[in-house]
């Protein structure tokens, strides 16, 4: 089968390898679509902490059951299922996790091997190549389920890349009110469509608002900072994105929580449950996610579009491994 092979850091390339044979648990899965996404870009780029080499990247997935013909995507986890984290449901935190692209072989290829019980079926009428981005949008709800979102709730959330208009849509299929702020000009023009259709505010029109929610899709640091100074009293923010660089909580903002009695939350992962969710979302705002897409692309082109995502400089790109249908783009 043809695969994207990750052999050291910074060397992507197809190759031809030999097609996964399942373990005990397992099923054979041909993959139709995998999203790639910024986490890819960085593992190829700089590595990561739980990536084993060499691999096969990729854990947006979605595929057909080997000899059956039905559809999936993949929750990417392998959790233990005894410890608490996994008894209570938040499997996502379990110190033996493994994940499907980063210690085990992904969606980057023809065909994997992923556990059946990760398996969870897709509507028939939603396209393979707006399934496969269950996984994001199911982290966007394990983030907002952190700090609690709700109906009538105005969310700030910064980062107008693919997760943070995840997230904003997500608050609006809750019943809340999404707002996004961005530094980049160049950005917020580029989704322009998506916020107009989704009827997500920028936040620089509403500057003199308060915040129930905060939550960070950006890397930088100053988000931590500027969300706290736009929460109302008892408002929460969310740790959604990892920072890039050491940031000491300055007084006033320890202050800030002291006196107005905020708190700080983290989210990482999803669970399979908020998969489930997801793919609800997912069928529920077709039209408007689609607009989330820049092409489908072949899997030869993937090391081309790596550099593009680290940068910022484009949406969601979309393996198809379909011969069926036409590769679109999405400006």
């Amino acid at each position: 089968m043809q695969s994207l092979l990750l052999n050291t850091i910074g060397s992507l390339r197809v190759e031809t390898t030999s097609e996964p044979v399942p373990k005990t648990g397992e099923v054979l899965l041909q993959v139709s679509h995998c999203a790639v996404c910024r986490t890819d870009a960085k593992i190829w780029k700089y590595g990561h902490r739980d990536l084993v080499l060499p691999r096969i990247p990729g854990h947006e997935i979605c595929g057909r059951v080997s000899g059956s013909g039905k559809r999936y995507v993949v929750w990417p986890g392998t959790a233990c299922g005894k410890c608490a984290q996994c008894v209570s449901g938040a499997e996502n935190l379990c110190r033996d996790m493994r994940i499907i692209g980063f210690h085990e072989d992904g969606g980057f290829a023809e065909f994997t091997a992923v556990p059946e019980k990760s398996l969870i079926a897709v509507p028939e009428d939603l396209p393979g190549y707006l399934a496969c981005m269950t996984e994001p949008m199911a982290c966007a709800v394990n983030g907002l389920e952190q700090v609690g979102a709700g109906e009538g709730d105005r969310v700030l959330i910064f980062g107008a890349g693919p997760v943070g208009l995840m997230l904003a849509l997500a608050v609006r299929s809750m019943g809340g009110i999404p707002f996004i702020r961005e530094v980049n000009p160049r950005r917020i023009e580029q989704v322009k469509r998506f916020l107009d259709r989704a009827e997500i505010r920028v936040a620089a029109e509403a500057s003199e608002l308060e915040f129930d929610r905060a939550v960070n899709a950006a890397p930088d640091a100053a988000t931590v900072t500027q969300g706290f100074s736009r929460l109302k009293p008892g408002g929460v923010f969310c740790l959604f994105s990892g920072l890039i660089q050491d940031a000491p909580a300055p007084v006033s903002t320890l202050n800030r929580l002291h006196y107005r009695q905020l708190r700080l939350v983290g989210a990482y992962g999803c669970t399979r449950l908020q998969m489930v969710k997801a793919l609800g979302i997912l069928a529920d705002h077709q039209d408007i996610l689609a607009l989330l897409i820049q092409d489908r692309i072949s899997l030869d082109r993937v090391p081309a579009v790596l550099p593009k995502l680290l940068a910022g400089e484009s949406l969601k790109y979309i393996i198809e491994m379909d011969s069926t249908g036409p590769m679109t783009r999405n400006g």
